[in-house]
């Protein structure tokens, strides 16, 4: 394997539970943390049935359904949850949700560069991921960026990670994706022809026929190990 591409959202940037459970105890809630993260969790399995259905629709459709799932998992009462949703948009609207960057990814980012592993991005996104990236320190670490909403496909499709492999000069089979949802990272990649790693945070995805790991940070020693 010579390079590894990487998901944006909950991969390199991770959604910001503060933010979200401060705006949930303004509406009288109190969710950690903690919670939210096991939420999305049930959020993840709901869009992986959508898509394996046929039901996915599109990232930006997606949004919408993710939050929904999250504040329904942790009990939000449904007069409040349209109302807490578009505030929740306008927030990201302003800067993006997903800004959170976890301890020891970009040492874990340097320690793979050093070993000779070329890096690089495919995020659905909205256009506004090059920056984002730029905003939080990460940008310099990838060798390119791939946006769904500026090249006009998005995961699971193959053709988005084909885009990648072919700006690497690289095979499919040399090259692994790493992710943090089933149907729309693990097997779009597959179906490219690439290598796929899920990111499973709490350790909970046992039942699913693919490699796991909590965070990009322990990406080194899991290739370490395989070596």
């Amino acid at each position: 394997m010579k390079a590894i591409i990487f998901d944006a959202g909950n991969t390199l940037v991770w959604l910001d539970h503060e933010l979200i459970a401060d705006l949930l105890r303004e509406h009288g809630m109190e969710a950690s943390p903690e919670a939210l993260l096991a939420a999305e969790y049930e959020a993840k399995r709901k869009l992986d049935e959508m898509i394996r259905n046929g039901d996915g629709g599109t990232d930006a459709s997606r949004w919408r359904f993710y939050f929904q799932e999250i504040l329904r998992v942790i009990g939000t009462i449904e007069e409040s949850m349209s109302e807490i949703i578009d505030r929740l948009e306008g927030r990201h609207a302003e800067r993006n949700l997903w800004c959170r960057v976890r301890e020891r990814t970009v040492e874990a980012l340097d320690e793979l560069r050093s070993r000779g592993y070329r890096l690089g991005v495919i995020s659905n996104s909205d256009g506004r991921i090059e920056s984002l990236l730029d905003s939080v320190g990460l940008l310099s670490q990838f060798e390119f960026v791939i946006d769904s909403q500026l090249v006009g496909v998005e995961k699971p499709d193959p053709k988005i990670f084909q885009m990648a492999c072919q700006r690497l000069g690289l095979r499919p089979d040399e090259v692994m994706y790493v992710g943090d949802i089933y149907e729309i990272d693990v097997v779009g990649a597959r179906n490219a022809g690439l290598r796929a790693l899920l990111i499973d945070p709490l350790n909970r995805w046992n039942e699913l026929d693919c490699d796991r790991v909590a965070a990009v940070s322990e990406l080194p020693e899991w290739l370490a190990q395989r070596a």
